[in-house]
């Protein structure tokens, strides 16, 4: 089967919901896959594939692409994994979006492609309620388990409890988060050190258990320095709105798979995923629920390990590149219109 898929190639959700999966589909002689970005693919390329996948884009020439696979009775796939309309039109990624033409263009390919794949069960029932597009499929992205399988993991000599977050800026979630953390320096000084990797929320600069590390966009080097940081406790604050419900549980998926005890915000992307207690905790948005949940996976290692190894093994029964790959082929590809 030859797959077009028409997107940036370049952007962290296409390495781990894409390119990860495809390269194995390929590699496994299921299809054979070009990637051409939005304003280069053409009409030849299109005609030259079986199924064309849309990543991400609202852009007028990649639409008119849609139409013409229709024209030749292509399948087509509009993959997108954030709800783009949710965005505040007054932030720079809202202003694109919102952007009359490039609305026209996403509600579009929602309603017209033959099939709009996401990464988040709240996004696809969202879709089906407001856009009812012809069909909705939600499965996650991938993580590199054999990468990780090949990386040494320094031993903490230090006896401390490392605390971290890696990702981009959240400064609305981080807000109840802050002053837990600051909480948590106070109760335990030196036996706790708290980790920032690409960002670091205000007002936590100053104190002395906390170190800072800048973004590194390549993401296997993400992962990479995630998984040998070799936290014990990894923080996953999201904000209470639409855009970010219809978010997928990136911070799960990667800190189950650095065996990492997480804490998560009590929310859409990681309620379907999460059993409080179990495989990581849910808080609130709240000070105080923060401050609490730390406290508890720093006074009880055993339920640290607990929840490290439940997550883990739950991490490859569902995130493998080989089980990623398979909701591909079967969802998606094999598929009749």
């Amino acid at each position: 089967m030859r797959v077009l898929i028409v997107g940036s190639p370049y952007i962290a959700s296409y390495k781990i919901g894409i390119e990860q999966p495809f390269r194995e589909l390929q590699r496994h002689g299921v299809c054979h896959y070009k990637v051409r970005q939005d304003f280069e693919a053409d009409k030849g390329d299109v005609a030259a594939a079986d199924v064309i996948l849309f990543f991400r884009t609202v852009h007028p020439g990649a639409y008119n692409l849609l139409r013409e696979a229709k024209n030749m009775g292509k399948k087509t796939v509009y993959v997108i994994d954030d709800y783009f309309l949710a965005m505040s039109p007054g932030s720079e990624s809202g202003q694109f979006y919102h952007d009359p033409m490039r609305r026209e263009v996403y509600t579009r390919f929602i309603r017209e492609a033959d099939m709009v794949k996401v990464a988040s069960d709240y996004f696809a029932r969202h879709l089906e309620q407001h856009y009812r597009p012809r069909r909705v499929v939600s499965f996650t992205g991938s993580v590199d388990f054999q990468m990780l399988d090949r990386l040494e993991r320094p031993e903490k000599r230090d006896g401390r409890i490392y605390i971290g977050y890696e990702g981009g800026r959240k400064e609305s979630a981080f807000e109840p988060v802050i002053q837990a953390l600051r909480g948590v320096a106070r109760t335990y000084g030196n036996r706790v050190k708290i980790e920032f990797f690409g960002y670091i929320p205000d007002g936590l600069e100053d104190m002395h258990q906390v170190t800072f590390a800048q973004y590194d966009p390549d993401y296997r080097n993400f992962l990479r320095r995630l998984y040998q940081s070799n936290w014990d406790i990894g923080l996953a604050p999201l904000d209470e709105t639409l855009l970010h419900h219809c978010k997928t549980n990136n911070k799960y998926r990667e800190y189950a798979a650095c065996d990492i005890a997480g804490i998560y915000a009590d929310t859409p992307p990681y309620q379907g995923w999460v059993k409080h207690g179990v495989n990581g905790l849910l808080v609130r948005a709240q000070s105080k629920a923060w401050y609490e949940a730390i406290c508890e996976l720093i006074e009880h290692p055993r339920l640290r390990q607990q929840i490290r190894e439940h997550a883990h093994v739950h991490a490859r029964e569902h995130f493998t590149i080989a089980a990623c790959a398979k909701r591909w082929r079967e969802e998606i590809l094999q598929d009749q219109k």
